[in-house]
């Protein structure tokens, strides 16, 4: 099947009203007291997780039915399709269960093996970003455009979770590249990736990702003007890792955090 820019502009449509409707479920959850099951990944799971994801597949099931679902907590679901929907319903629920505000709902649509279009919504943040192959990314509405910055020295460098990195074999080489960086600060999950998509930032180390984590940021900041990659520089969901930047500083970054390691050495095979 030919993917016509009429198609994509449809599922677009569907997917940004999906996941705004979908906020009404966690907001809802978001202003309670929560309890929360530990999954077997040592991750904590809650209500609003389960809720969301559920409505959000059951919409995907009753418009597409011949499509696949790829859930963080339903897991796979139907096979055979060009086309799977990738569902994270609350990415960052440690933060979510501890009313930080930073966390999202997020939603990609790959097709034949490519994030054609993804869809990040942090709602207690009053922040909603999307994107589709070819059409450009929208934050508020607005276009985004990752930042001009063309040098590690003044890069900023967000990064994800330090207990991970420190026990990566890249460890001495991801503080070699933060001492390179003008700044360099924690924030993780999709709050992290959106300051790379806004132009905020310029580089983002997530250690530690699932392709729910990351798919519609790939396509966000891709067609914002930056780059998405794992940390051996393959152009995949699937690594377990990501570093995402604006693309001018995503080569001087990609070698400095290999440096003297096998290729091997850096991508997760769990």
């Amino acid at each position: 099947m030919e993917l016509k820019n009429k198609h994509l502009e449809k599922y677009l449509n569907f997917a940004v009203k999906l996941v705004k409707n979908s906020n009404d479920i966690t907001l809802k959850y978001y202003q309670k007291k929560l309890k929360h099951k530990v999954k077997d990944n040592n991750s904590p799971v809650t209500m609003a997780d389960l809720n969301c994801e559920k409505f959000m597949s059951f919409k995907i099931k009753t418009r597409y039915p011949e499509h696949s679902i790829l859930g963080e907590e339903g897991g796979e679901s139907g096979s055979g399709s060009e086309f799977k929907w990738i569902i994270d319903p609350v990415d960052g629920t440690k933060n979510f269960m501890r009313k930080y505000p930073y966390w999202g709902t997020m939603l990609a649509l790959e097709y034949m093996g490519e994030i054609i279009l993804g869809v990040i919504s942090m709602p207690a943040l009053k922040d909603f970003v999307y994107a589709a192959k070819g059409m450009g990314c929208y934050y508020n509405d607005k276009k985004a455009k990752v930042s001009k910055i063309k040098l590690l020295k003044d890069s900023y460098l967000i990064h994800g979770g330090i207990d991970y990195i420190s026990t990566e074999s890249y460890k001495d080489n991801f503080l070699n590249l933060s001492r390179a960086c003008y700044y360099s600060r924690g924030f993780g999950d999709c709050h992290g990736h959106a300051f790379i998509i806004k132009g905020k930032a310029e580089i983002m180390v997530d250690p530690h990702v699932s392709p729910w984590d990351v798919a519609p940021v790939k396509i966000c900041v891709e067609e914002s003007g930056g780059m998405f990659t794992d940390l051996s520089g393959k152009k995949s969901i699937y690594s377990g890792n990501a570093l995402v930047t604006n693309g001018k500083v995503h080569e001087a970054a990609l070698k400095m955090l290999n440096m003297n390691l096998e290729s091997r050495d850096i991508t997760r095979t769990e």
